[in-house]
């Protein structure tokens, strides 16, 4: 099993080392990107550090919706397979929304996305062929596409059917683990309450083998995407500058917090959350391809924080801002690939 994760393109200012080499270290040996542009910036030391790239092209949804040739950025396509980096995949798009008025999650998924991105990825995928390459193509799916008797929602299926392998965005957690200041509280008890943690484990498990046992049927690999926890468990207010381990961050309001985070509690139900997933890989045969994680450092500029009401991004790091590790990351790392138990 490939395991990557994400790197920040740009935003934690402050920091000059993305963390690639640290990551080698760990075990880590891909990267994920959302477009072009920062595919191309980050090749050079993927190539002089033996790392995949799963290739992201950046999508516009409005423009998609509007017509889909729109979005068919040939050169973006043709650049990425001259990268000369190894492609796990290349995604067209990443979690496309149709937004609505209210506030988030204001935001869905819809027919009219599902139709134009299986158009769009049909394309893309003869135009890889014709220039003699056989990248697998895929696109970012947020959650499972599970409707509730656990079978792939209808307008999922085209999708399914234009993909070489099949990409989600699915994490153990609710709604209400990622929006507003309360998010802190609802996660304290994921990490420490252990029903809590075992139920909301044994949710994602259903759901990923309900999606596992669909996927088999139309003979399509599995690559998770995103996953992951965030270490956040409280906050406090702070007024001027003032940073530890983690930077302050500004709320949508413009109150500003520091993130107070729980790295024990966080290992061991990332450890937890890791071998569930190598034991139900085991069981479909290695059908899950590739996990990417979310993500490598924590980054308190991540612009969610604010558009989406999500102070929780800032916590997601396997580091801290500034470089140190939460936890033993090649632990995560082995429990993935089956190699610790």
């Amino acid at each position: 099993m490939i395991v990557g994760a994400w790197f920040h393109p740009s935003g934690v200012r402050r920091i000059k080392d993305s963390g690639f080499s640290n990551a080698v270290k760990t075990g880590i040996v891909a990267a994920r990107t959302y477009n072009f542009e920062h595919s191309e910036k980050i090749s050079g030391v993927l190539k002089r550090l033996n790392m995949e790239l799963y290739a992201g092209i950046d999508v516009n949804p409005k423009n998609l919706l509007k017509d889909w040739h729109l979005e068919i950025k040939q050169d973006h396509i043709l650049g990425t397979l001259q990268l000369n980096v190894p492609l796990t995949a290349i995604c067209f798009g990443n979690e496309l929304r149709e937004y609505t008025e209210g506030e988030p999650p204001n935001w869905r998924f819809t027919g009219r996305l599902a139709f134009a991105i299986s158009n769009l990825l049909t394309t893309a995928k003869k135009l890889i062929r014709e220039h003699g390459f056989n990248t697998p193509v895929t696109y970012a799916m947020e959650g499972f596409g599970l409707d509730a008797d656990g079978k792939l929602r209808e307008w999922i299926v085209p999708i399914v059917e234009a993909v070489d392998v099949y990409s989600v965005n699915c994490y153990p957690m609710e709604a209400k683990d990622w929006f507003t200041l309360d998010a802190f509280s609802h996660n304290k008890r994921f990490l420490t309450d252990a029903r809590e943690t075992n139920l909301r484990l044994a949710r994602f498990e259903l759901m990923l083998r309900s999606l596992l046992n669909e996927l088999e049927k139309y003979d399509r690999p599995l690559i998770i995407s995103e996953t992951g926890l965030h270490a956040g468990v409280d906050f406090k207010p702070v007024r001027g500058s003032g940073k530890n381990k983690t930077f302050a961050i500004e709320t949508i309001d413009g109150t500003r917090i520091i993130p107070i985070q729980n790295p024990d509690n966080f290992a061991r139900v990332y450890l937890q959350l890791s071998r569930l997933i190598s034991r139900v890989n085991r069981d479909y045969s290695g059908r899950i391809r590739g996990v990417f994680i979310y993500e490598w450092r924590d980054n308190p500029f991540h612009r969610k924080i604010k558009s989406e009401n999500s102070p929780v991004h800032a916590c997601f790091g396997l580091c801290y801002v500034d470089g140190t590790p939460k936890f033993e990351i090649s632990k995560i790392v082995s429990a993935l690939r089956g190699e610790a138990e």
